[in-house]
């Protein structure tokens, strides 16, 4: 492609001991930047635009290192595909009542390569589809330069940048009515040849690139002579300004009643709203700044795309999708509450939120949906509640929980963020059915919010994917005006209180009005985060504390479970005292905790679609074809006549 793919990925390194002094990152960017080595002013060395992946607050396995890109040579972009190209919906009917617009995708995922031309601008190679998101991002991996094996952790030539929400129109099999704008910015993703890297548990900063040439030099002098300087910059507050939202409160609180008669009808079990507030801002960077200095948090991020006038800051405390070698964690948050002024409030606010019963069933179900979806890509019996926790940012608490799983040995981290994205903490269970309905309710796209900002180095199996929550989108018309976009929300139930989930949504959205606008929908203190074990509170509390020590049980599966379609192969018969399991999965978000728990106990497990277009309609065919021993009839959301190939065997049976 160019001269960076050859060679060796790390040729220059040069570190230094650095304490890990306050607004670090903001104020390294902003000293390379005023030098002429990153954004704008740095377009003889590579593209404009910038990335800053920032970990704040507590040093702990979750917020260690912070990594700003140098100018890149090479990205990649997706933007949202004409109409013209996306076959018409195959029904108008209400998500809300069952009637889902199931199938594939309504185009190819499409990705533009383009290179950086010196001191002039992006120019498109060539653009590579694929049918889903995994498979185009998996043609790019050819881009990358060959590793050091040598070096440890984050190496230059990786991928990193935006994947948007609206890239679920390749993640799940539902089709939506509320589209982005055509050409509207799916992702963009740099090829980050020089990272420049804060090890905060190691207090040393790192400069490593692909090449020792004379970025690199001026880097690395400019970083010593920050070293020595003192910041003395104080951020201001923001100006007030007006401040528009999508909905009212009373228009809130009734979408909440409207999404639990939903539930109570059987169409999902949980999902999750968000309203959006929206007004002019002065800079975007600004708010970047005043966000990390008052809400820190472990997945922080600054982005900026100059040729698509857009910027997103966002102070994310959730991870998505962790990947080292073949081991995969995810980190779901659920479950909400404010912070208090005086210590006795704030510790009742806490234990209130660990002793909720309805916080922590909703906070169980997320595991349960997380479970799932990393069984779509892991090995049996891998996956596993690892822990939970309660987490204390400056405004609210949060229940957090850690699931992890080993990626089966014929995946990727491509495969894996396909199985995983968009979170399911911020969607619903089951997830493919409230997608449909969150694209109902919204009635607009979300474009960043919800999505990912992050890495993934193919090479060397190390990622890393947050979810874009507590987080600013910014673009700026003709005009130059900055016009910002904040979203905010939560997790609904059949319990729900729809007067606390809208205050919720507030909570949630505070540091980012009070950032951007000098403005917020509520008013509650701050305090400073910790990390501390759920308390022992009842009898459930301790019961689910006792299943996390609870030991593996040992996986005697004959093989990983197979999804077999139409006109695949034939399978042989099954031997004597062999089991052959046919599970008909209905997109419920349980089905592949059954799965895996089915193939545990030794069975050949044979999943087939039981919904959608896909779906086998000549159930006699499919029973000749697979010849099974055993049944599973898998659960799913709505009524039983939606499912046509489960209910044929059902009266077969």
């Amino acid at each position: 492609m160019d001269r960076y793919t050859e060679g060796i990925a790390v040729t220059a390194k040069k570190q230094w001991p650095v304490d890990d002094r306050d607004g670090f990152a903001p104020s390294l960017l902003e000293f390379l930047r005023e030098l002429g080595l990153i954004g704008t002013s740095a377009s003889e060395y590579g593209g404009p635009d910038e990335l800053l992946l920032q970990s704040s607050g507590p040093i702990s396995v979750d917020s260690n290192f912070t990594s700003i890109a140098g100018p890149p040579m090479i990205r990649i972009t997706s933007q949202q595909p004409s109409r013209l190209r996306q076959p018409e919906a195959i029904s108008t009917g209400s998500a809300l009542q069952g009637e889902i617009n199931l199938g594939g995708p309504q185009s190819t995922c499409d990705w533009r390569i383009e290179q950086w031309e010196e001191g002039c601008k992006w120019n498109k190679r060539v653009t590579v589809e694929g049918n889903d998101l995994s498979s185009a991002l998996r043609e790019m991996n050819h881009l990358l330069p060959n590793l050091d094996n040598n070096f440890k952790g984050l190496q230059p030539g990786c991928f990193a940048g935006l994947l948007t929400y609206d890239l679920v129109q390749w993640t799940e099999p539902v089709q939506l009515h509320h589209l982005p704008p055509v050409g509207a910015l799916l992702g963009v993703l740099l090829r980050v040849d020089r990272w420049v890297i804060h090890d905060r548990s190691k207090g040393t900063i790192s400069v490593v690139t692909t090449h020792h040439d004379e970025w690199f030099e001026k880097c690395c002098e400019g970083i010593e002579n920050w070293l020595t300087t003192p910041d003395t910059q104080q951020e201001s507050l923001a100006e007030k300004a007006a401040l528009d939202s999508t909905i009212h409160d009373e228009e809130h609180s009734a979408i909440v009643d409207t999404v639990r008669q939903a539930i109570r009808d059987g169409q999902f079990y949980q999902l999750n709203y968000g309203r959006i507030w929206s007004g002019k801002l002065q800079d975007p960077w600004g708010v970047f700044k005043r966000l990390v200095a008052t809400n820190p948090a472990p997945y922080s991020g600054w982005l900026n795309v100059p040729d698509y006038d857009y910027s997103l800051a966002s102070v994310s405390p959730e991870l998505l999708l962790s990947m080292n070698g073949n081991e995969l964690s995810t980190r779901p948050i659920k479950g909400t509450r404010p912070r208090a002024r005086s210590r006795g409030r704030d510790l009742a606010l806490k234990r209130e939120l660990a002793a909720s019963r309805k916080e922590v069933s909703e906070h169980m179900m997320l595991v349960d949906l997380e479970r799932n979806d990393l069984g779509k890509v892991c090995a049996v019996g891998s996956v596993r509640w690892h822990d939970w926790r309660i987490e204390s940012h400056p405004t609210v608490h949060h229940l957090v929980s850690d699931v992890r799983g080993r990626l089966r040995d014929d995946l990727d981290g491509w495969d894996a963020l396909q199985a995983l994205f968009p979170g399911g903490s911020i969607t619903g269970c089951p997830k493919t059915a409230t997608i449909a309905a969150i694209d109902e309710l919204e009635a607009t796209p979300r474009r960043a919010w919800t999505g990912s900002l992050g890495f993934y180095d193919p090479r060397s199996g190390l990622a890393c994917w947050n979810i874009l929550i507590r987080t600013l989108e910014a673009e700026s018309g003709l005009s130059g005006d900055w016009l910002g976009k904040v979203q905010a929300g939560g997790g609904l139930v059949f319990e729900s209180d729809s007067l606390q989930e809208v205050e919720e949504a507030k909570w949630k959205a505070q540091a980012l009005l009070d950032a951007a606008w000098g403005s917020s929908a509520s008013k509650i203190p701050q305090g400073e985060m910790s990390i501390e074990p759920v308390p022992l509170l009842n009898s459930a509390i301790e019961a689910l504390h006792k299943s996390l020590n609870t030991k593996p049980q040992v996986c005697i599966a004959p093989a990983e479970p197979i999804e077999w379609k139409s006109g695949d192969p034939r399978f042989v018969p099954v031997n004597e005292g062999e089991r052959r399991l046919l599970f008909i999965d209905n997109l419920d978000s349980f089905s592949w905790n059954i799965i895996h728990a089915c193939a545990q106990l030794g069975a050949e497990v044979i999943v087939v679609e039981g919904r959608g277009v896909k779906s086998i309609s000549e159930v006699e065919t499919l029973l000749s074809a697979i010849m099974p021993t055993h049944i599973i009839l898998g659960p799913g959301p709505g009524w039983p006549t939606n499912y046509k190939l489960t209910q044929q065997l059902a009266t077969l049976a």
